[in-house]
């Protein structure tokens, strides 16, 4: 089939696609809401989003009485319907130095969402992951618990990425990834993102923000077991926020077995986050140090440093329907073969509110990997 068929007919499908966004995602059903009460645009959180995943995924006093049914069982909170809601992801590639220079990728990511309240503190959120590259399985799934105690405490328990109190990699705009988060060194299993683990968070009223974690240290990737050896890994974060600014600091401290040999790794970098009714900007910076990252018996010391930096330009406001991205990725190691730098302009139109049109080109700073993509994310 030759390039220009393959256009027309993925043109069709996201038409047709489109047709069927105009029904609202689960939470958004569930109170009557349009999506940009929380989005701005779909996915990317606004200050009301944050506040509503953290408090649990329900508005305090609130609640509307229809979402329940009435069981007479004074501790059953059952749902009147499962909240559910899927994720399309899909768009055209140009690569001009690939060997595959153009190709359609729809759809790319689908997934399968579901969040909802278990009690008044109690609450679950999960995803099915879906995509085109043959991952399948589980990437969230976890238990959320609000006011341990009565006091600012939340604890969640299960699976989610470790670097979410920082930003959720899975909320961004563009199609390229927070690699800061995503960097393994050697034969190393651990780094920033997916793990399972129980993650407690201190909130105080002067803006206060302390987190603790203790992880498998292993990922999700491990086959037929959750952990690939005896050592569990911590990390911790403090932050502060003022009126338009948030500064803060995250740790991270393992170690690691495999075949007898062992590797002490860490991670240290501060991160400041601006947001003003038009911009929110991101920048961070990582530091990591391993002590034999390639499990050798006799181990040899690398470190690695990962720089992320995002602006978003959102011309007509957190309400508007047109929105620019600048992102900025780059790794540096000792190990040479993770080395990455790669700057990214993202231009997205919201065609309804839960479908979004994106174009996005990628310039590789240090090669000449340089990507096109023009797609489409929609959410129903």
């Amino acid at each position: 089939m030759g390039t220009f068929k393959r256009i027309i007919i993925f043109s069709f499908l996201l038409i047709l696609v489109s047709s069927i966004s105009f029904a609202i995602p689960a939470f958004a059903r569930k109170y009557g809401f349009s999506c940009e009460v929380c989005h701005a645009p779909i996915p990317h959180l606004k200050e009301f989003g944050e506040e509503f995943m953290a408090n649990g995924y329900q508005i305090p006093d609130k609640e509307p009485t229809r979402a329940y049914r009435d069981t007479g069982d004074p501790i059953l909170l059952l749902q009147r319907e499962l909240p559910l809601a899927i994720r399309f992801d899909g768009y055209l590639s140009y690569e001009p130095n690939s060997e595959i220079t153009s190709d359609i990728k729809a759809p790319y990511v689908m997934k399968i969402l579901s969040g909802g309240n278990i009690s008044k503190s109690i609450s679950y959120y999960t995803y099915f992951l879906l995509t085109e590259e043959g991952k399948v399985g589980l990437e969230d799934g976890y238990l959320s618990f609000n006011n341990v105690f009565n006091l600012p405490v939340s604890i969640v328990f299960g699976q989610y990425r470790v670097s979410d109190p920082i930003k959720p990699s899975e909320l961004r705009m563009t199609f390229e990834d927070y690699k800061i988060y995503k960097f393994k060194v050697g034969e190393s299993s651990a780094n920033l993102s997916y793990d399972r683990g129980i993650m407690a968070t201190l909130t105080t009223k002067i803006g206060t923000e302390i987190v603790l974690q203790i992880v498998n240290g292993s990922g999700i990737d491990t086959p037929e077991v959750f952990d690939n050896d005896k050592y569990k890994n911590f990390s911790w974060r403090i932050a502060q926020s003022f009126e338009n600014l948030k500064v803060g600091l995250t740790g991270y401290l393992g170690k690691e077995e495999k075949n007898g040999n062992f590797n002490n790794l860490s991670y240290l970098g501060p991160d400041i986050k601006i947001k003003t009714p038009k911009i929110e900007a991101l920048i961070q910076f990582l530091q990591r140090w391993d002590t034999n990252p390639l499990f050798q018996k006799e181990g040899k010391k690398l470190r690695s440093e990962a720089w992320l930096g995002e602006v978003i330009f959102s011309p007509y406001g957190e309400n508007g329907r047109l929105f620019f991205v600048f992102l900025y990725n780059r790794l540096r190691s000792q190990f040479n073969p993770i080395d990455y730098q790669r700057a990214v302009f993202n231009v997205s139109y919201l065609i309804r509110r839960n479908l979004k049109w994106m174009n996005e080109f990628s310039y590789d700073l240090d090669g000449d990997k340089h990507k096109f993509a023009t797609g489409f994310v929609v959410a129903f």
